[in-house]
């Protein structure tokens, strides 16, 4: 029971410094986090990428068109 504690609030016992700590959370899990808690933004975010890319490789293909005539 108590491991199970320690994994799921992150607690760790520190040897040297007799002292628990808790456990930094890396920058792949807060960005997770934000993307969970705010879906919409997330969602308008990727769409934008998503589509300025397209309008990049669209105006490329264009202009390879016009040089070709």
């Amino acid at each position: 029971m108590e491991y199970t504690k320690d994994v799921f609030f992150k607690v760790n016992y520190n040897t040297d410094l007799n002292r628990l700590e808790i456990a930094e959370e890396s920058w792949t899990s807060k960005l997770i986090k934000k993307i969970k808690n705010h879906k919409l933004l997330a969602t308008i975010v990727v769409a934008f990428v998503m589509f300025s890319t397209l309008n990049i490789a669209m105006i490329y293909s264009f202009m390879k068109i016009l040089q070709n005539i």
